[in-house]
């Protein structure tokens, strides 16, 4: 009887520890601080080379000349208005730029060499309320470069997606979230987007402005923890928490891993059931270690809506200055 009671007491001094379990808190960040991801080059390559394959019967090979990875830098808070509140916000800034050759059928084109220059330069900006708020503002720019040489002139065409979001939601993120969690959001997006295009440097021309609102509930499940290879040769193994979103009614889901301090690890986008983006952890500077906070943030990477923003201009170089 004694050994039963003594095995009993063991068992449940035991039983808080394992159940425990992680926590995903708020990221504590810094002004400085960054995180570099690897896996957004492949994305718009990708995107780049589909579009071409299918509307250019005289492309033959895309080819990768030079990247600069996927950064997100937190920058000064800045107070900015919100709901129509003056609201202080702690700023990310991500940029990421691929240059890649078009390659045509040889003798297809007057280009030089038949081939042509792509520099695609994506940036986003993200205002996330410092204090509890329902509002979040993104601005996310695509900009475009081609340029060849042939048939007696250079021709240098830029193209320039601008959309900006305001972001209403109808709760907060719960606090300390652990596996099994589950919660949604109704989510007001009031989006403008502008295209602008000009041609060897002249003025700039608007050619679409696009202003809507937008609604739609995103649910939210904290599934497992796992540990995920990071670093630049995928040697460091990270321990987070998966969490899958899917937007309701559309095509469109989300996985990410989160570390326990809240920072994103990886991130996967499926469209239809196919991978789009799988970008993960290879560096990053984060100043604030071990801090436990109580809620979960955006991370202000670059959405699958940038893939598509991508295809309204990937191939207006061809249509405006390819020989017939």
């Amino acid at each position: 009887m004694r050994r039963l009671l003594v095995a009993v007491l063991v068992v449940a001094l035991l039983a808080p520890s394992t159940a425990a379990g992680m926590t995903i808190t708020q990221p504590s960040y810094n002004t400085g601080d960054w995180f570099e991801y690897d896996g957004w080059t492949a994305a718009v390559f990708s995107q780049y080379e589909s579009q071409m394959d299918a509307e250019s019967e005289d492309f033959n090979h895309l080819n990768l000349v030079e990247e600069v990875p996927m950064r997100m830098t937190i920058e000064d808070s800045e107070s900015i208005s919100l709901g129509g509140l003056d609201t202080n916000c702690r700023v990310s800034h991500v940029e990421h730029s691929v240059n890649m050759t078009v390659h045509f059928t040889e003798g297809s084109t007057d280009y030089d060499n038949d081939t042509m220059t792509l520099n695609v330069t994506t940036t986003i900006q993200v205002w996330i309320p410092t204090g509890a708020s329902a509002f979040e503002k993104r601005v996310e720019t695509i900009y475009l470069e081609t340029w060849f040489s042939g048939g007696g002139e250079d021709n240098y065409l830029e193209n320039r997606l601008v959309t900006e979001e305001i972001i209403e939601r109808d709760g907060l993120w719960p606090s300390g979230i652990q596996v099994g969690d589950e919660w949604d959001f109704s989510e007001t997006i009031s989006r403008t987007s502008i295209v602008e295009q000009r041609i060897n440097r002249a003025l700039w021309n608007e050619t679409s402005r696009v202003t809507e609102d937008l609604a739609r509930q995103v649910t939210w499940t904290a599934t497992e923890e796992t540990t995920i290879s990071t670093g630049e040769d995928n040697l460091d193994n990270t321990p987070t928490m998966r969490m899958e979103q899917q937007i309701v009614g559309e095509s469109q889901t989300s996985i990410d891993w989160y570390h326990e301090e809240g920072f994103l690890v990886k991130t996967q986008h499926f469209v239809n059931g196919t991978l789009v983006l799988s970008a993960t952890l290879t560096d990053h500077k984060y100043s604030a270690e071990n801090v436990v906070a109580t809620v979960v943030t955006d991370n202000g990477l670059p959405a699958p809506s940038l893939l598509a923003g991508i295809g309204i201009f990937a191939l207006a170089a061809i249509r405006h200055s390819k020989p017939e």
